[in-house]
């Protein structure tokens, strides 16, 4: 028999009778006319249906019977035979710890959306490995952006709602006490958010052998080695004298980053920066003249460095007030959001800082199929508000991560199966391509890139200004001098 056009078996215009029937009326027959075709899950029943395997049913009044993917039942003399999708499977239990309050809890505006979007794209279920759709619940907890926090709403969850996997961002404050929860508990776990080489170390990993990595805790984020280029970078973009001012907190982020032979000081040293570092600066700090006041006396042109956002718009509003006026700046952690930029200000205009997703990025969610923009353009629709870059962190190093590991977890009831599945992550995100195979062990390189905020308040556009390591996502203006604007 010559199979259809569409592979089932039956041509347009033939029954297996024989009879005349039509495409339409076949379908109807079989069940599938008019069924939800889901991402994840509802291709089960119509491949089911077309696969060219037929069964043959006798019943009874009052009985029904589950037989090759249909579901036939006989009641009062009439038969209704239904085509059924995957067999329905064992229920599966994410874990995710956020920053829905706090200092940083800008970065997870996003997190109803995404959460949203993930619902309504597994429906009833995810077909797993096994063949079978299995329901996912999702258990939330807040951070509430502090490691206190974050380490014992992890324990919480792990002890009370025992999920098979965790995921959870971002910064340090959320991912290495998440990870360290999931690791002693020997609960799979994911996080994104924090940069690899703080993650690494602030887990207990040894920088001097980065190949022994953890059993249970994988991280995703770009490195502190790409920051320090980025940031050469942006600083070589404009005409300076090469001497820095650095400011550094004392936390992981602040503490690699500041490292004086794995961090960034060495790198600017060797391409000819001078590098003016007060010392590590504890978070929370009301004054900052000092600092400033070293910076004017040593002639700093350019300003890097580690901040909250509240510390940040603290600090920068007293340089602007003490005449410390860098001509280019690097900007991380800060000003990362929109309404980050407007609580510091018009002053904020031409600040500097690393990008690690925007709407002009090339790339497109496996989970959705939407593209950078496309996403943005669903937000834009959903929300009154500006998007954040956590659109694309936690759409693509979150939720896309772990919903491939749990179709590819080869069994559902062993947590070391799912251990097995994110090492072989190999997957095109909303984010980057995300593959365990970085420096570091346990970790997945993502994209970086230099940007520029230009604009005021209630109205700042992000500019790609440098791309040198990855020269795929295009740069979408020249940077400016600052202080010209």
């Amino acid at each position: 028999m010559a199979e259809d056009k569409q592979g089932c078996g039956i041509p347009d215009n033939e029954s297996p009778a024989g009879k005349e029937v039509s495409r339409r009326d076949f379908l109807k027959m079989a069940g599938i006319a008019g069924a939800a075709i889901g991402v994840g899950g509802g291709l089960g029943g119509l491949i089911a249906a077309c696969g060219g395997t037929a069964e043959e049913t006798t019943t009874t009044a009052g009985v029904t019977t589950t037989a090759g993917g249909a579901t036939t039942t006989t009641a009062g003399g009439e038969t209704t035979t239904t085509a059924a999708g995957a067999e329905m499977g064992r229920e599966v239990k994410i874990g995710w710890v956020t920053m829905t309050t706090g200092v940083f809890a800008g970065l997870s505006e996003p997190d109803d959306f995404l959460m949203k979007q993930a619902k309504d794209t597994i429906g009833d279920g995810l077909v797993g490995a096994d063949g079978k759709k299995h329901p996912v619940t999702w258990i939330t907890k807040d951070s509430q952006s502090d490691t206190n926090r974050s380490a014992e709403v992890t324990g919480e969850l792990i002890s009370s709602d025992k999920p098979d996997l965790v995921f959870g961002g971002m910064t340090p404050v959320v991912n290495i006490p998440v990870g360290q929860q999931c690791e002693a508990a020997g609960v799979p776990c994911v996080t994104y958010g924090c940069p690899m080489e703080p993650w690494f170390v602030g887990m207990g990993g040894n920088p001097a052998d980065p190949t022994k990595g953890f059993n249970w805790a994988f991280n995703v984020f770009f490195s502190v080695d790409n920051l320090n280029k980025v940031y050469l970078a942006l600083l070589n973009l404009i005409p300076t004298n090469k001497k820095v001012a650095a400011m550094w907190p004392n936390d992981p982020d602040g503490q690699a980053t500041a490292d004086p032979k794995l961090g960034m000081p060495p790198v600017f040293e060797a391409a000819g920066y001078t590098v003016v570092n007060p010392g590590l600066f504890t978070q929370g700090t009301e004054d900052f003249s000092s600092v400033i006041n070293k910076f004017k006396a040593d002639g700093c042109e350019c300003l890097v460095g580690t901040w909250t956002p509240p510390d940040f718009a603290n600090f920068w509003k007293q340089c602007i007030q003490q005449g410390f006026n860098p001509k280019q700046t690097a900007i991380a952690r800060a000003i990362l959001t929109r309404p980050d930029m407007d609580a510091v200000g018009d002053i904020a205009n031409g600040l500097c800082l690393e990008v690690w997703w925007e709407k002009t990025w090339p790339y497109k969610s496996s989970l959705t199929g939407l593209t950078c923009q496309g996403i943005v353009d669903a937000w834009a629709a959903a929300n009154p508000g500006p998007y954040t870059p956590a659109l694309g962190l936690t759409g693509g190093g979150g939720f896309e991560v772990v919903i491939d590991v749990v179709k590819r977890t080869a069994n559902l009831d062993d947590p070391a199966s799912y251990v097995e599945a994110i090492k072989a992550t190999d997957l095109d995100t909303i984010l980057g391509h995300i593959k365990f195979d970085a420096p570091f062990a346990n970790s997945a390189l993502t994209p970086l890139v230099g940007g520029q905020w230009i604009g005021k308040v209630g109205s700042w556009e992000r500019f790609v200004v440098e791309n040198a390591l990855y020269p795929d996502i295009p740069i979408t203006a020249k940077v400016v001098d600052r202080t010209t604007l």
